[in-house]
């Protein structure tokens, strides 16, 4: 039996911060095939983490803080001994098995740079979908919000104010992984890759109810796979090739591409979006939500 097998059914409750200055939100941490999982209390998964890239910050007792990142940016606090311990060991399983196959990855990597090679001289279309078959939801996810980082815009976070963006996102979005922000200053409204919508301050601030913005949302949201191929649409083929073979694109590749995408025309044909829950939000929590830029 391996580490991971061992721990398969093994959960516990953890402290999960996207960003450093969000309130931290429970959730619930388990294993997957040689990563963590983190999912809401109703079992709606959130995000994986990688267990070879998890790293440990701190322990403390039966206490310890992990980042997925080398920034710590994104960290998860786990209080409960036993699952310290069963990280540490799967950790260390997945390490080891990484390591005794390290030869096959290296010997797959060479044909599989060979062969895109021998494709770098082909129809740019071969090389835009394979660019779309190894772009996973996370990695679209990590596409767009580097696109919208390039663009220089604030995004606008106050306590009360992000509790109530992610009701309104657990309500509207239910089984996608989308991500809402709101640009303070900003009037345009637009989707990136991976499911990032950022709805403009003043057009917020310009609805008359929850609705109004859950139209917006998710018909932008219906183009976030469209923002993707025209990411790779508009590639050169050398920068095509690049992203395959290292799974990076160029700032500037990124920064033009979001440039583009806040460019375009404000779509006018907006769909309704009809929903169980009656009303979306309470009049109180609309208001919070539609003031987020004013705190």
């Amino acid at each position: 039996m391996t580490a991971i097998e061992k721990y398969t059914r093994l959960e516990a409750l953890g402290q999960w911060r996207e960003v450093p200055d969000q309130s931290p939100r429970e959730v619930v941490v388990s294993f997957g095939n040689a990563s963590l999982v983190l999912s809401e209390l109703n079992e709606n998964p959130l995000c994986h983490w990688a267990m070879a890239a998890t790293c440990r910050l701190s322990l403390d007792g039966s206490k310890a803080i992990y980042t997925p990142d080398t920034e710590g940016f994104e960290t998860l606090e786990i209080d409960d001994a036993e699952m310290v311990e069963a990280i540490a060991q799967v950790s260390r399983a997945v390490v080891a098995t990484e390591r005794k196959t390290s030869w096959f990855h290296w010997v797959f990597l060479a044909m599989a740079t060979a062969a895109i090679g021998s494709a770098f001289y082909a129809t740019p279309s071969l090389l835009r979908g394979q660019a779309a078959r190894m772009t996973g939801p996370e990695s679209a996810r990590k596409l767009g919000s580097d696109m919208v980082t390039t663009l220089g815009i604030d995004i606008c976070r106050a306590p009360r104010a992000d509790v109530v963006r992610e009701l309104f996102q657990s309500r509207v979005f239910l089984e996608s992984r989308a991500l809402l922000l709101i640009a303070r200053h900003q009037q345009h409204s637009s989707v990136f890759p991976g499911g990032i919508v950022v709805i403009g301050g003043d057009a917020l601030q310009a609805m008359r109810t929850p609705n109004d913005l859950a139209d917006l949302t998710t018909t932008l949201l219906a183009q976030s796979d469209l923002a993707l191929e025209k990411l790779f649409e508009g590639s050169s083929t050398r920068e095509l090739f690049e992203y395959i073979t290292s799974g990076k694109l160029a700032d500037e590749r990124l920064a033009q591409a979001a440039q583009n995408i806040t460019d375009s025309p404000e779509i006018n044909d907006v769909a309704e979006f009809t929903s169980t829950i009656q009303p979306l939000l309470r009049d109180q929590d609309w208001v919070t939500l539609q003031g987020i830029c004013l705190e």
